[in-house]
């Protein structure tokens, strides 16, 4: 596969957040080819694989479709996996592991294991012809290929990306069940923040929603400080990751950074944590955009007229103590009340949320990790 040849690059996202992601790309100039559960799909070449990497907030991976065909049975799944051209990126000494293979339950597959078997058998069989050996040492750069059914219909990906993109590189340590990053970013694009504006986080945890914001408003893109799977990969022209990374870098808005200028605030209960956002917003080169302290919620209030508070508070996996849940609940309901103009946003699995803050204006189901939240919407009267 040549350099300017272009392919369907799948980017997947969180349940429920389809519309943030797409809305995402389009910012970044791409023009979306397809939408389903949890995935979105572009059109492009190399040059945007390094792009989408670096700049993408909202979504875990970037990934290059091989093929997608129908398998009913493990004969089709073979026949037609062997049909496609791996060797227009495996090399005869190359590394490559089925890592998953997921299934939906329309699908007549259903043997994880077994599916990954029977891949990795038809891409070594179809290696082995087209290169004429006996042997594939697997040796040299790392290819991680990943398999998904949906409705019987096969597609296998190339991961590209290795760790999953919320792992920004800032967030050294967290406290328990923190927010995910492209999760935390994907919260923001849903509200009216720009820059600007004021965010105000009162169960702030390691900082993640402020780090997020401030990196939004800095124009500081996620992905250039850390490591990709694909970065060696030959089928990149040479330096044109370190060049796209400059790029990205030297777009960073250094001015506003150096302003001092405060909107985001970020307090929580446990001194521990504020001394976490404080290092993981220094690691991110965003601490003088924030203002964290160590505060109750009973003491945390705000003087300007507009604003949103964006927060993960206590339910259940983070604090125990009912009492303590409690308490947390009623003090966001008095803080909320005290700021009448403001906005609130709140991801919680604590499904009596109404019982503290009231009728929300909507909610949508998310999943933050392996637990299942809602993201409860207060909308108020804020300054367009």
């Amino acid at each position: 596969m040549q350099n300017s040849s272009h392919f369907k690059i799948i980017l997947p996202c969180h349940f429920g957040l389809e519309s943030v992601a797409k809305r995402e790309l389009i910012n970044l100039g791409y023009q979306i080819n397809s939408v389903v559960d949890g995935e979105v799909t572009v059109i492009g070449n190399f040059s945007d694989v390094i792009k989408l990497n670096l700049c993408l907030r909202t979504c875990e991976r970037v990934m290059i479709e091989i093929g997608e065909f129908k398998a009913t049975t493990f004969e089709e799944l073979y026949q037609n996996t062997k049909s496609l051209k791996f060797e227009d990126f495996v090399g005869i000494n190359d590394i490559f592991i089925i890592k998953k293979a997921n299934q939906d339950k329309f699908s007549t597959l259903h043997s994880s294991t077994s599916i990954q078997s029977i891949v990795k058998k038809a891409i070594v069989d179809r290696l082995m012809a087209i290169y004429n050996t006996n042997y594939l040492p697997e040796k040299n750069n790392k290819y991680v290929f990943r398999v998904k059914f949906y409705k019987n219909n096969c597609s296998i990906r190339l991961d590209t990306t290795g760790e999953s993109l919320h792992k920004r590189g800032y967030r050294k340590t967290a406290g328990i069940a923190p927010i995910e990053e492209t999760l935390a970013s994907a919260i923001i694009y849903l509200t009216p923040y720009k820059r600007g504006r004021i965010i105000l986080d009162p169960f702030c945890g390691s900082g993640t929603f402020l780090i997020e914001a401030a990196m939004m408003a800095a124009n500081i893109y996620p992905g250039i400080n850390r490591n990709f799977y694909c970065e060696d990969w030959i089928q990149f022209k040479k330096n044109e990751w370190n060049e796209q990374r400059e790029y990205y870098k030297k777009i960073i808005d250094y001015e506003y950074i150096e302003s001092n200028e405060i909107k985001l605030y970020g307090y929580d209960y446990d001194s521990n944590m504020i001394d976490i956002c404080l290092k993981n917003a220094k690691i991110a080169k965003v601490d003088n955009l924030i203002h964290f302290e160590h505060k109750e919620i009973n003491k945390v209030f705000n003087k300007e007229k507009y604003g949103f508070i964006i927060t993960n508070p206590p339910y259940g996996e983070r604090i125990s103590d009912i009492d303590v849940v409690n308490n947390a609940y009623n003090g966001l309901n008095k803080l909320y009340k005290s700021l009448d103009s403001w906005s609130m946003y709140v991801i919680s699995s604590n499904e009596k949320i109404k019982k503290y803050l009231g009728r929300e204006s909507k909610n949508r189901k998310l999943y933050n990790g392996m637990i299942k939240t809602y993201l409860y919407s207060y909308i108020g009267k804020y300054k367009n």
